[in-house]
Formats: C-alpha cells, sequence, structure tokens
C-alpha cells in the first residue's frame, strides 16, 4: 500500500506508548487519523498531536474486550471519513507474577485486551476494508514474547502466541485481495505500560509477583527502543507490504535460533 496521503487510519491503544506513535506517524505521512483507547485524557493528547501534524482526529474512547464497542468504533469511523485503509490493532496490558499465582481475574482481563480485543478488530474492520475495494492493511501487535518463551508474564505470552496464530491465518485468508497483513513483534519499547497496572475498578496496585521483578519490568521500559521508531518501521511495513515488523530482533535472535533448533530436533516418532 504505497500511497498514504489522504488516506485513513484506525488505531486502537492509542492513548499512549506504541499506538500513540503510530498515530502521530501516520498523520506525518499525510493521513487522517481515528484512535480508540479506554484512556480518554491520554487519548485526547494523541488527538492533538495528530491534529499538530495536520491530519483530522477522531477520538472515540473503546473498550477493546467489548465486541460491541469496537463495531461502535468501526462504525464512527467509516461515518466520519468515508472509509478506513489501514487499521492496527494495537491494545494490551499485562500482569507479572508465577503462571500459577496470577490471579484468574488477572488471565482473563489480559487475554480479553490482549487477544480478544484483537479478535473484535479483526471481526469489525476486515469486512470494511475489504468493502471499499481499495488497497488496505492491517496491522497486529504482536510481542517478541508471542514468539519466544518470556517467564513470569504467562498472560501477555499467551495472548501474544495466539494474536501472532491469529495473523497468520489473516494473511492466509487475505491472500489475493487488496489488504495487506502485518505481525508486529517488538521487544521493550519505552512505554508506560506496567506489568502491575490496575484492572478498571480497582482501587489499589496489585503486586502480582517478587518484587524485584516488578522493578525490574518498570525500569525496562525507558530503556528499550523508542516508539516512534517502532512506528516508523511499522509504516514502512504497510507501504511495501512486509509480514513481519521485528524490532530488536537483534537481542533476541539467539533465544529464538535456539528455540526453532529443537523444535526441528525433537523426536517425529
Amino acid at each position: 500500500m504505497r500511497e498514504l496521503q489522504g488516506r485513513i487510519a484506525a488505531v486502537t491503544g492509542a492513548a499512549s506508548g506504541i499506538g500513540r506513535a503510530l498515530a502521530v506517524e501516520f498523520a506525518a505521512q499525510g493521513m487522517h487519523v481515528a484512535i480508540a483507547d479506554v484512556d480518554t485524557a491520554g487519548l485526547a493528547g494523541t488527538a492533538d498531536a495528530v491534529r499538530a501534524h495536520g491530519g483530522r482526529a477522531l477520538a472515540v474512547p473503546t473498550d477493546v474486550r467489548d465486541a460491541a464497542a469496537v463495531e461502535r468504533f468501526a462504525e464512527a469511523v467509516v461515518t466520519e471519513f468515508g472509509a478506513v485503509h489501514v487499521v492496527c490493532n494495537n491494545a494490551g496490558v499485562s500482569r507479572m507474577g508465577l503462571s500459577w499465582e496470577i490471579p484468574l481475574e488477572d488471565w482473563e482481563w489480559v487475554l480479553d485486551v490482549a487477544f480478544w480485543g484483537v479478535v473484535h478488530g479483526v471481526r469489525s474492520f476486515v469486512p470494511r476494508l475489504l468493502a471499499h475495494g481499495e488497497p488496505g492493511h492491517l496491522v497486529n501487535t504482536s510481542s517478541v514474547g508471542g514468539l519466544a518463551q518470556v517467564p513470569y508474564i504467562a498472560p501477555y505470552t499467551a495472548a501474544k502466541h495466539a494474536v501472532v496464530g491469529l495473523t497468520r491465518s489473516l494473511r492466509a485468508e487475505l491472500t489475493g485481495t487488496p489488504v495487506g497483513v502485518s505481525l508486529l513483534c517488538p521487544g521493550p519499547v519505552v512505554s508506560n505500560m506496567d506489568p502491575n497496572t490496575p484492572r478498571p475498578g480497582e482501587v489499589e496496585q496489585l503486586a502480582d509477583g517478587p518484587a524485584a521483578l516488578a522493578r525490574h519490568a518498570r525500569e525496562a521500559h525507558p530503556q528499550g527502543m523508542p516508539a516512534e521508531h517502532v512506528a516508523r518501521m511499522t509504516v514502512t511495513a504497510v507501504r511495501e507490504e512486509q509480514f513481519y515488523v521485528l524490532p530488536n530482533l537483534a537481542d533476541f535472535l539467539p533465544a529464538l535460533e535456539s528455540d526453532f533448533k529443537a523444535q526441528l530436533s525433537a523426536p517425529t516418532r
């Protein structure tokens, strides 16, 4: 999808981090941008940044766990702009702890946002991407945790593995259509996503793992890749019809290669 000028992008999880960076980068490329998030204050800030880059912005507070809410977001995008050309299913949350100790409510919350939010985005937006017959592109945000084993964040890792499988299936299903697909799998990125962020409705922050692990997670985010760099890589992938978008790959390549070799060497009978 080479031509972005004047086209329409929709981004979930757009109040901060990669989502905000994607929205701003699309605006910098001459696109108009619809954005969704549960963080209304952050969403307003992203809308201002989009407008500052010359794009029209539509901000729709949306909980991606709710299929009907995502459908309303998709309908609002098409009503406002007449079409949608690039969709980024990007919302994500995490919890930290041992797999068997993380509360079931936290498992459900992470999977509802990080996996089912993507499913809802696919179901609401792919028919609209196909309907107008113009070139379009879908980007699903997974993680390097969707390609390798990462301890202490099992709900997040499980959700991101599921996003990888879903997106690979989509690539096959959309072959021969005008809609391309990309799978974004970043490693650590500068972000305000904290594995101990309270679920909606919680009064106090929960401690879902050893204090040292939680501290390490918080300290790791500022040391990650800038979200703006991830956004630029993603826009390049959209333009050039690249499926895999793998920021930070060099940091994780030995672990990925080791895991792949172990799969290939496993007994087959």
